[in-house]
């Protein structure tokens, strides 16, 4: 029996995970390493299906961005 989260519980976790993406992508401008815990592709394809399951710019699963 499957329930669909709320959407509040949604846009957090999506809000996490760009906050997430952007603490990788700017440890990558700067030739450090990600932060301890982050890997970098796990974050960015979460990252890329949280968008995707909000209907980011209504975009499909082949063109969701993932904007930092």
């Amino acid at each position: 029996e499957a329930n669909l989260r709320p959407i509040d519980d949604i846009l957090d976790v999506a809000d996490l995970y760009y906050r997430y993406h952007w603490a990788v992508i700017d440890a990558d401008l700067y030739g450090k390493k990600p932060p301890k815990g982050l890997e970098p592709a796990v974050v960015y394809e979460r990252h890329y299906a949280l968008n995707w399951l909000r209907y980011y710019h209504d975009l499909a699963w082949d063109f969701v961005t993932t904007d930092t």
